[in-house]
């Protein structure tokens, strides 16, 4: 949890040169997947690798700062997907803000799978999206959509919640 915590939240002072937005979000991704749960039966190998697809502009940036990376004992597999349909098969999807436009129709046909579904959009939880990222204040923070992690049969670890700039369907701060 001491990761998660260290990047959570990303303030940077003036005086610090300023890490680039996709690798905040690749960091964000990251703690992500390693303080989310799916069902026994999507991960049921301890070594299976977590399937980790990202569709949108920045896909490719933020795959490539993920590679080599694992959640626990789980190896990250990157796949930079095009088409909603290629959704299939991942454990957790970044939608990223250029598919605004498309996020509905996706996140509707994933709606009951255990996919960690992640964004960036003023729309993405409205959607059923599970976690939005978004900019405060020149840092990049996040909202939970709760009920759609918990229809999926997902769930993510109270601290996580508790780090959350707002949680639909919980606690709100």
């Amino acid at each position: 949890m001491l990761s998660l915590l260290s990047l959570l939240p990303c303030a940077l002072a003036a005086d610090e040169p300023a890490l680039p937005e996709q690798q905040v979000k690749a960091a964000y991704i990251l703690n992500f997947t390693r303080y989310a749960s799916w069902p026994a039966t999507t991960l049921a190998d301890p070594r299976a690798p977590l399937v980790v697809c990202v569709i949108g502009q920045d896909a490719g940036d933020i795959a490539r700062r993920l590679q080599s990376r694992a959640a626990g004992s789980h190896p990250l597999e990157l796949r930079t997907i095009t088409r909603n349909e290629e959704g299939d098969g991942c454990h957790t999807l970044y939608i990223g803000a250029s598919e605004k436009a498309r996020q509905g129709a996706l996140l509707a046909r994933l709606r009951d799978q255990a996919i960690l579904t992640i964004g960036d959009s003023t729309s993405f939880l409205a959607d059923g999206g599970m976690i939005n990222l978004m900019l405060v204040d020149g840092t990049i923070r996040f909202e939970v959509n709760l009920a759609a992690a918990k229809r999926s049969g997902m769930s993510l670890n109270p601290r996580v919640l508790a780090l959350a700039e707002r949680v639909l369907g919980g606690a709100s701060k």
